[in-house]
């Protein structure tokens, strides 16, 4: 794009940035105010769309930390002691998780913890 055009462009999207703010500070419905202002309301909306997307872009990016991957810790499962009581049982939509007697703290914690992050 040449020079004239970058600036042509800029231009526009500044006029269009106020007629937005001008809009919004009016009191009036968008239809009223795009009335009043000549102003299809097609052309409103495409402009607001494009200002915010632009907007958008130039935000940073945060790291949501509900969106982290799920991470699964690899634990040795014991054989379950043949006539024995599962000491708590967690029943699940899709699983059913049993947790034996006598299984050691570090185990029950890893569990409980797997479950808070996919709970």
């Amino acid at each position: 794009m040449d020079e004239v055009t970058l600036v042509k462009n800029h231009f526009r999207k500044e006029q269009w940035k106020q007629m937005v703010l001008d809009c919004q500070n009016s009191g009036l419905t968008v239809k009223q105010w795009c009335e009043q202002n000549h102003v299809t309301h097609h052309a409103y909306y495409y402009w607001l769309r494009k200002l915010r997307t632009e907007l958008c872009d130039t935000l940073p990016v945060s790291v949501d930390e509900s969106k982290k991957p799920v991470v699964f810790k690899k634990l040795e499962v014991q054989a379950p002691i043949s006539g024995a009581q599962a000491a708590v049982i967690i029943h699940l939509s899709s699983a059913t998780l049993e947790i034996q007697n006598g299984a050691d703290q570090q185990t029950v914690e890893a569990v409980l913890l797997a479950l808070k992050n996919i709970c």
